[in-house]
């Protein structure tokens, strides 16, 4: 990404969310929490880009985000609402489970911090990002009063300082706990040296400690793109220098975790969110086929 500018993926994100909120057949899949804080976040984030009323300027939004969709990856924002249902899901077994702990690497506009230290604030939660898109995200979060609880937030740019380095620095990560760390729509954007790097680091945690993250499979050596890509979307996001630049086939991934003492405890793919968080009257619906999302452990975590 351009060290000066917010990510334009992490708006990206959230436009999307915003966009399949408010559509008549789609809001049913997104759900009410999530809907609301996404609309404060996006009309943040939002607020200098269009004139008008704030009618026009977000039927403006709306018509945007259809036209990027469609030339971009089809069924990219609803992959993305079903992505982070999943997550949350997932997050709150483990929270559940005796997670008392969690850091979200990466994090983007991404609300989920915000809505579980509003329901939980006793959890402590500790995001990891570049400081100009925290700086953006933070003032959002101002602005509309959404933040409460032990919801931490500390600048970090992962492209030249290690997860280890990041920890080490931040005065509210307890590393005598177990924790559950998250990397959504992270690990595509690192080298795989970089992603070895990082499950070094969370395999050194307290026993105990998982690692959510999504991963995009490699359809052919070097080839990390979702499989409905259209060609302007890699154009794109070689512009934005936000290319992606790490996958791995799925059969390959329990083998590439082994070496770094990890077990794979869950897996999802686009059909398993297609079968286990659509509504039946969406379930055919378009979705974009290419990213996944993994749950690993390391059995000897802290040791």
């Amino acid at each position: 990404m351009k060290q000066d500018q917010a990510s334009r993926t992490a708006k990206f994100v959230s436009n999307g969310i915003y966009w399949v909120s408010q559509q008549p057949a789609l809001s049913i899949e997104v759900p009410e929490t999530l809907s609301r804080y996404t609309a404060a976040m996006t009309m943040h984030i939002n607020s200098q880009r269009f004139w008008g009323s704030a009618r026009l300027r977000r039927a403006m939004l709306l018509k945007q985000c259809q036209v990027l969709q469609a030339g971009s990856v089809p069924g990219i924002y609803l992959h993305q609402v079903l992505r982070k249902r999943c997550i949350e899901s997932l997050v709150r077994s483990a929270v559940s489970g005796g997670i008392h702990q969690i850091v979200i690497i990466g994090s983007g506009f991404d609300t989920l911090s915000l809505r579980l230290s509003a329901e939980m604030p006793w959890l402590s939660i500790i995001e990891l990002d570049h400081p100009a898109t925290q700086i953006v995200k933070t003032a959002a979060i101002e602005r509309f009063q959404l933040a409460s609880g032990k919801c931490h937030f500390f600048a970090v740019d992962l492209s030249c300082q290690t997860l280890a380095s990041a920890l080490a620095g931040c005065p509210e990560y307890d590393p005598k706990i177990s924790t559950l760390f998250i990397a959504e729509g992270l690990a595509m954007y690192l080298s795989e040296a970089r992603v070895r790097e990082m499950l070094q680091c969370i395999a050194a945690q307290a026993l105990g400690s998982k690692f959510i993250f999504t991963y995009m499979e490699e359809l052919k050596p070097q080839n990390f793109s979702f499989q409905n890509e259209r060609l302007a979307t890699s154009l794109w996001l070689a512009f934005q220098h936000e290319r992606f630049t790490w996958g791995i086939k799925s059969s390959e991934l329990p083998a590439f975790l082994a070496k770094s003492g990890f077990q794979l405890l869950e897996h999802k793919t686009h059909q398993d969110l297609r079968l286990e968080w659509l509504t039946e009257k969406n379930r055919q619906a378009t979705l974009a086929i290419g990213e996944n999302i993994a749950l690993v452990v390391h059995p000897n975590s802290g040791n």
